[in-house]
C-alpha cells in the first residue's frame, strides 16, 4: 500500500471562477459555498488610490458587453468610474473589504483569504485595511490568520512588511532561482510557491532548507491537482472548488 499524502486545502481561485464571474462577491460566495478551505483575490489601484479587486491590468477582458463602461486601464480610472463596470452576471468590481466580508460560512466561521498584490501601489492600502480590519490577536497565537499577502513582486511583500509586519507573506514564482529564495527571505516570506509546471527535483528540499513552506501553483487540469496531491503541496487553488475536492478525494481513495 502506497503511503497516503494528506488532503490539501482547496483555495477557490478568484472565488470560483469557473461557475461563476471572477473576483465577484458572487465568485467568492459561491466559493465558500463550494466547500474551499480559503480564497484567493486579485488586487489593484485605481486612479485615485482606491483598492480593486481584479486580475487583469485593464477592465477589457472581464467586463461584459453590456457594461456602461467596458475598457481602460485600472490604474487610470478612478474608483467611482470602476464601479460603473459590470463583470458578468451584472456583478460589480468589489473592495477588499467586502470580499473579507463575504469569506464567512453560513455557521460563522472565517474562510482564511489569500490577498494577492498584482499591482506594487497597491500593497501598502491592501496591508492597511488587513491591519485595520482586524485585531493584532488575529495574527498572533495557533490560530490561523484571516488572510495573507502574496505576490510575484518581491516589492510588494517589501511595503506590505513595512506597513503590516503581522500580516503574513507568501512570493510566488514562475521557475524556482536563488534569487527567489533571497527574496523570500529578505521579506520574510513564510511560503514560496512555485509553479507547477517548472517544478524541479528537489525545488522543494531548497526551500525548506532555507526555512520556507514550499507550495506550488496552477494546479488546473485534474492530472495536475493529482500531482500537486502526490507532491505534497498545501493547497491547491481551483478555479471549481468543488470539482478539486472531488478529484482530490478520489485520488487519495485510490492510494488507499
Amino acid at each position: 500500500m502506497n503511503r497516503r499524502p494528506s488532503a490539501p486545502r482547496i483555495t477557490g481561485h478568484r472565488g470560483a471562477a469557473a461557475v461563476a464571474p471572477e473576483n465577484t462577491v458572487a465568485a467568492f460566495r459561491r466559493g465558500v459555498a463550494d466547500g474551499a478551505d480559503q480564497l484567493e483575490c486579485d488586487v489593484h489601484l485605481s486612479r485615485d488610490r482606491r483598492d480593486v479587486i481584479i486580475h487583469d491590468a485593464t477592465i477589457d477582458r472581464t467586463a461584459q458587453g453590456d457594461s456602461p463602461r467596458r475598457t481602460g486601464a485600472v490604474a487610470d480610472l478612478t474608483r467611482a468610474e470602476l464601479d460603473e463596470v459590470l463583470v458578468g452576471e451584472g456583478e460589480h468590481i468589489p473592495t477588499l473589504v467586502q470580499v473579507l466580508d463575504a469569506a464567512v460560512r453560513e455557521d460563522g466561521t472565517r474562510l482564511p483569504v489569500l490577498v494577492e498584490i498584482k499591482a506594487p501601489a497597491a500593497a501598502a492600502l491592501a496591508g492597511q485595511i488587513l491591519r485595520d480590519t482586524f485585531p493584532d490577536s488575529a495574527w498572533s497565537g495557533e490560530a490561523v490568520a484571516p488572510a495573507r499577502i502574496i505576490s510575484f513582486h518581491a516589492e510588494a511583500l517589501r511595503i506590505a512588511l513595512e506597513v503590516a509586519p503581522a500580516v503574513p507573506r507568501g512570493l510566488l514564482v514562475r521557475a524556482l532561482s536563488e534569487e527567489a529564495l533571497d527574496d523570500a527571505m529578505a521579506t520574510k516570506a513564510e511560503i514560496l510557491g512555485v509553479r507547477l509546471s517548472d517544478l524541479r527535483d528537489g525545488d522543494f528540499d531548497r526551500i525548506r532548507g532555507v526555512g520556507l513552506i514550499p507550495s506550488a501553483w496552477a494546479a488546473r487540469t485534474d492530472d495536475e491537482i493529482r500531482r500537486a496531491v502526490d507532491l505534497g503541496v498545501p493547497a491547491i487553488g481551483a478555479d471549481d472548488p468543488a470539482h478539486a475536492r472531488r478529484v482530490v478525494e478520489e485520488h487519495l481513495a485510490s492510494r488507499d
